[in-house]
Protein backbone atom coordinates (compact mmCIF):
# COMPACT_ATOMS: atom_id res chain seq x y z
CA UNK A 1 0.00 0.00 0.00
CA UNK A 2 2.97 2.60 0.44
CA UNK A 3 3.16 3.13 -3.16
CA UNK A 4 -0.29 3.78 -3.74
CA UNK A 5 -0.55 5.78 -0.88
CA UNK A 6 2.36 7.71 -1.91
CA UNK A 7 0.89 7.95 -5.01
CA UNK A 8 -2.43 9.36 -4.15
CA UNK A 9 -0.69 11.59 -1.41
CA UNK A 10 1.52 13.32 -3.77
CA UNK A 11 -1.08 13.66 -6.70
CA UNK A 12 -4.35 14.70 -5.10
CA UNK A 13 -6.35 17.22 -7.76
CA UNK A 14 -7.71 19.24 -5.13
CA UNK A 15 -4.37 19.58 -3.04
CA UNK A 16 -4.63 22.75 -1.50
CA UNK A 17 -2.00 25.77 -3.27
CA UNK A 18 -1.15 26.79 0.34
CA UNK A 19 0.44 23.40 1.28
CA UNK A 20 4.06 23.04 0.72
CA UNK A 21 5.23 19.59 1.95
CA UNK A 22 3.35 16.44 2.64
CA UNK A 23 5.30 13.70 4.94
CA UNK A 24 3.71 10.16 4.96
CA UNK A 25 5.21 8.99 8.56
CA UNK A 26 4.31 6.34 11.33
CA UNK A 27 3.75 2.19 9.84
CA UNK A 28 2.82 2.85 6.80
CA UNK A 29 6.34 4.94 5.98
CA UNK A 30 8.10 2.25 7.92
CA UNK A 31 6.96 -0.66 5.70
CA UNK A 32 5.39 -1.84 9.31
CA UNK A 33 1.90 -1.48 8.30
CA UNK A 34 -0.38 -4.14 9.49
CA UNK A 35 -4.28 -4.58 9.12
CA UNK A 36 -5.10 -2.33 12.58
CA UNK A 37 -2.72 0.56 11.17
CA UNK A 38 -3.67 3.97 10.23
CA UNK A 39 -2.82 6.53 8.06
CA UNK A 40 -0.28 8.84 9.73
CA UNK A 41 0.50 12.14 7.50
CA UNK A 42 1.75 15.61 7.90
CA UNK A 43 1.62 18.59 6.04
CA UNK A 44 3.50 22.17 5.73
CA UNK A 45 1.75 25.15 4.99
CA UNK A 46 2.85 28.10 3.53
CA UNK A 47 3.33 30.34 6.58
CA UNK A 48 1.34 33.37 4.46
CA UNK A 49 -1.19 31.56 3.26
CA UNK A 50 -3.14 30.68 6.58
CA UNK A 51 -3.01 31.72 9.92
CA UNK A 52 -3.16 29.13 12.83
CA UNK A 53 -6.83 28.44 12.19
CA UNK A 54 -6.86 28.58 8.80
CA UNK A 55 -4.25 25.75 8.76
CA UNK A 56 -6.60 23.63 11.31
CA UNK A 57 -9.31 23.94 8.93
CA UNK A 58 -7.19 23.48 5.81
CA UNK A 59 -5.72 20.16 7.27
CA UNK A 60 -9.44 19.04 7.84
CA UNK A 61 -10.05 19.64 4.52
CA UNK A 62 -7.01 17.97 3.25
CA UNK A 63 -7.41 15.16 5.73
CA UNK A 64 -10.86 14.41 4.66
CA UNK A 65 -9.52 14.70 0.96
CA UNK A 66 -6.96 11.69 1.67
CA UNK A 67 -9.94 9.73 3.17
CA UNK A 68 -12.09 9.72 0.38
CA UNK A 69 -9.60 8.93 -2.07
CA UNK A 70 -7.79 5.70 -0.61
CA UNK A 71 -11.12 4.70 0.92
CA UNK A 72 -10.42 5.13 4.48
CA UNK A 73 -11.64 7.03 7.83
CA UNK A 74 -8.42 6.05 9.42
CA UNK A 75 -6.04 9.19 8.30
CA UNK A 76 -4.57 11.32 11.21
CA UNK A 77 -3.28 14.55 10.17
CA UNK A 78 -0.50 16.29 11.45
CA UNK A 79 -0.20 20.42 10.71
CA UNK A 80 3.95 20.58 11.28
CA UNK A 81 3.37 24.44 11.05
CA UNK A 82 1.99 24.44 14.82
CA UNK A 83 3.39 20.64 16.00
CA UNK A 84 5.97 20.38 18.81
CA UNK A 85 9.39 20.78 17.56
CA UNK A 86 10.48 16.67 18.90
CA UNK A 87 7.29 15.87 17.10
CA UNK A 88 8.07 17.47 14.01
CA UNK A 89 11.82 16.01 14.68
CA UNK A 90 10.54 13.04 14.51
CA UNK A 91 8.19 13.15 11.24
CA UNK A 92 10.64 14.80 9.39
CA UNK A 93 13.49 12.91 10.01
CA UNK A 94 11.73 9.21 10.51
CA UNK A 95 8.72 9.58 7.66
CA UNK A 96 9.15 9.98 4.11
CA UNK A 97 8.71 13.40 1.76
CA UNK A 98 5.78 12.42 -0.34
CA UNK A 99 5.05 15.73 -1.92
CA UNK A 100 6.93 19.11 -2.06
CA UNK A 101 5.84 22.24 -3.87
CA UNK A 102 8.66 24.49 -1.96
CA UNK A 103 11.60 22.53 -1.94
CA UNK A 104 13.63 25.83 0.11
CA UNK A 105 10.52 26.51 1.94
CA UNK A 106 10.97 22.88 2.90
CA UNK A 107 14.18 23.11 4.00
CA UNK A 108 14.60 26.05 6.00
CA UNK A 109 11.23 24.56 8.46
CA UNK A 110 13.48 21.17 8.23
CA UNK A 111 16.36 23.24 9.70
CA UNK A 112 14.59 24.99 12.09
CA UNK A 113 12.84 22.64 13.69
CA UNK A 114 16.10 20.35 14.11
CA UNK A 115 17.62 23.23 15.81
CA UNK A 116 14.42 23.85 17.96
CA UNK A 117 14.49 19.88 19.01
CA UNK A 118 17.93 19.95 19.62
CA UNK A 119 17.45 23.03 21.84
CA UNK A 120 15.00 21.33 23.66
CA UNK A 121 16.43 17.78 24.22
CA UNK A 122 18.93 19.04 27.13
CA UNK A 123 15.97 20.63 29.18
CA UNK A 124 13.64 17.58 28.15
CA UNK A 125 16.50 15.04 29.07
CA UNK A 126 16.87 16.70 33.28
CA UNK A 127 13.07 17.05 33.43
CA UNK A 128 12.69 13.03 32.62
CA UNK A 129 15.14 12.31 35.15
CA UNK A 130 13.78 14.81 37.45
CA UNK A 131 10.35 12.61 37.07
CA UNK A 132 11.82 9.38 37.44
CA UNK A 133 13.70 9.87 40.26
CA UNK A 134 10.27 11.60 41.68
CA UNK A 135 8.83 8.16 40.83
CA UNK A 136 11.12 5.94 42.77
CA UNK A 137 11.36 7.80 46.03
Amino acid sequence: MNVELESVLSGLPGLDAGATSIYLFGSQALGRAHRESDVDIAVLFDWQAYDRQGRFEAGLRLAGEVSRAIGRNDVDLVVLNDAPPTLARAIITHGRRVFCRDAEADHVFVRTTLLRAADLDPFLRRARKVKLAAIRQ
